[in-house]
């Protein structure tokens, strides 16, 4: 493996969405190089053992099992690559499995450009702390080991309250079977759909707002909002 690059193996079993993120790493990251796509968990493991990647995308729901109960048979492995968990799942069990197993982050479906840039640069950065010192002092080791906290406490502050109010109105004015999307909100507030999306997971960490995923018959899943009781 060429140290200069990460190598990147996909394990995802929608031709579409597996050919977005290795078209996506090609193009926008030049730290990563994709080097092969599996379907499912049998085809994982193959590729694992020859390709020896640095970095796998894991899908949870596979045709032959869950990309969680992979996770923990390399859990046991000599060569362990590191995992970005990307998936449907919202459950806590899975969440609680899948971070006691040791993954670098968890991308909940659907995904935006943002939020998988945001994992990719923060694994480079984690991976140059990692080889810039043989030996560390604490506030090095705070410094990489608490970057993720550091990252979402700079995403909150850049939460205007004043806008934050305006969506908090938007659903307590709506019925309780109604919803938003990151789409039909930004129509409302007059902001980009990332802004939207940024606002609304904000909200559902606040405990205000509850997201789910459907999936309609043509298209991509859609990540649904609605206020909590």
């Amino acid at each position: 493996m060429n140290t200069n690059v990460i190598d990147v193996l996909i394990i995802e079993d929608e031709t579409n969405i597996a050919e977005f993120y290795s078209q996506y790493i090609q193009k926008k990251q030049p730290n990563y190089r994709p080097i092969g796509i599996a379907k499912n968990i049998a085809e994982a493991k193959e590729m694992l053992s020859f390709l020896k990647p640095q970095l796998i995308l894991l899908d949870n729901y596979l045709p032959d099992g869950k990309g969680a109960d992979l996770l923990k048979d390399l859990h046991f492995e000599k060569y362990r690559p590191d995992v970005i968990f990307i998936t449907a799942a919202t459950d806590m069990e899975t969440i609680t499995d899948v971070v006691r197993s040791g993954v670098f982050d968890y991308l909940i479906k659907p995904i935006t450009y943002d939020r998988l840039n945001e994992a990719l640069v923060r694994y480079v950065k984690y991976i140059g702390s990692i080889k810039a010192k043989e030996n560390v002092n604490q506030r090095y080791l705070d410094n990489m080991l608490y970057a993720t906290q550091q990252e979402e406490n700079s995403i909150a502050k850049g939460i205007d309250p004043l806008t934050l109010e305006q969506v908090k109105k938007i659903f307590i004015q709506m019925e309780p079977n109604q919803y938003h999307t990151a789409d039909t909100l930004m129509g409302l507030l007059k902001v980009s759909k990332t802004t939207a999306r940024r606002y609304l997971e904000h909200c559902v960490s606040l405990d205000f707002l509850q997201a789910e995923i459907c999936h309609g018959k043509v298209g991509r899943p859609e990540r649904r909002y609605h206020r909590k009781a």
